[in-house]
């Protein structure tokens, strides 16, 4: 299953970097993104990390929004590690899926966590910009929302 994972990341122009053995690192739209391999390879996890560094917000607004995207959020969990606040998208793998709009579909919603969180949480563009809506920024709405048409 692992190699099947490598080539639907390559198929989809990603370029796994080995991280020492423990991840793998890739980007997407301007973002680090890992993939984290798993010893049980029935499952896919990839990770946003440290969207919301520990020191560039108080405690209480860290905890809260860290509480809010793990209560509005379907299929992201965001957790502390590496800094701050990281992402995480795990996803059950049954073998006969296609892997390539699975991953498509599981970096698409970190990517809308990450528009939640610096666009409705914190009220700004996750640039440093306060209230900048970008045009091309995924539709969260469709992510709360919907089951789009994931099973586990």
């Amino acid at each position: 299953m692992k190699e099947k994972i490598f080539e639907a990341f390559k198929a989809l122009g990603f370029k796994l970097e080995d991280l020492d053995g423990t991840a793998y690192g890739f980007h997407y739209e301007g973002r680090s993104l890992l993939l984290l391999p798993n010893e049980d390879d029935e499952f896919l996890n990839i990770a946003l990390p440290c969207v919301l560094e520990k020191d560039d917000v108080d405690e209480e607004t860290f905890t809260e929004a860290m509480e809010k995207l793990n209560s509005t959020l379907r299929y992201v969990k965001a957790y502390k590690a590496f800094g701050g606040i990281t992402l995480f998208y795990e996803r059950e793998l049954s073998g006969d899926e296609d892997l390539k709009e699975v991953i498509r579909r599981m970096v698409y919603h970190l990517e809308a966590g990450h528009f939640f969180l610096h666009h409705r949480l914190l009220g700004s563009n996750g640039d440093g910009d306060s209230g900048s809506e970008g045009g091309s920024d995924p539709d969260v709405s469709e992510v709360i929302d919907s089951n789009d048409e994931e099973t586990a």
